[in-house]
């Protein structure tokens, strides 16, 4: 793992936990970080494409999980650390979580169908969410399907990739 993943990934982990622990309040911290993420990129227009269609699956994923009664917030269909919370995972993709490309499909689902599920649990223990099922349900419903989810959009991240390297050397 080069230096650069590292350093993404440990700017991710001040992300979630500035999220789960300061809700709100940590939208100006989690912004300035999410930019030190972009100017740290290598692959700025990449990452600049996944935000735009990632957040837009993203997001409606999560709305539809909210209005389905899977997760609910205090504030309605869900905060603004939230939307900045996908911005800082999706900023993974193409540097920490980059090992997932090289990972099988099959792989790379139950790492998302066991770790996703476990990131909402977390944060529903310390109030920043709930999570109505009981607690295996949503692990095993929700997991499936953010699993599904996100390896959905990182398959668009690959074929964007391939995209834009074709267009850049035209």
């Amino acid at each position: 793992m080069t230096l650069r993943s590292v350093i993404n990934f440990l700017l991710f982990q001040g992300v979630w936990f500035l999220a789960l622990f300061l809700e709100q309040r940590a939208i100006i911290p989690i912004l300035l970080i999410i930019i030190v993420m972009l100017c740290l990129s290598q692959q700025k227009q990449q990452d600049m494409l996944l935000l735009c269609y990632g957040l837009m699956i993203s997001l409606s994923f999560e709305y539809l999980m909210v209005e389905v009664g899977f997760l609910s917030f205090s504030i309605s269909p869900f905060p603004l650390w939230f939307v900045l919370l996908w911005c800082a995972l999706l900023l993974t993709i193409n540097t920490s979580m980059q090992f997932l490309h090289r990972t099988p499909w099959y792989l790379a689902l139950l790492l998302c169908a066991v770790f996703a599920p476990a990131s909402y649990i977390a944060g529903a223990r310390f109030g920043a969410l709930e999570v109505h099922p009981v607690v295996w349900q949503f692990w095993l419903i929700y997991g499936l399907a953010w699993s599904f989810m996100f390896n959905f959009i990182r398959m668009i991240n690959t074929y964007s990739k391939k995209y834009l390297l074709v267009s850049e050397h035209k």
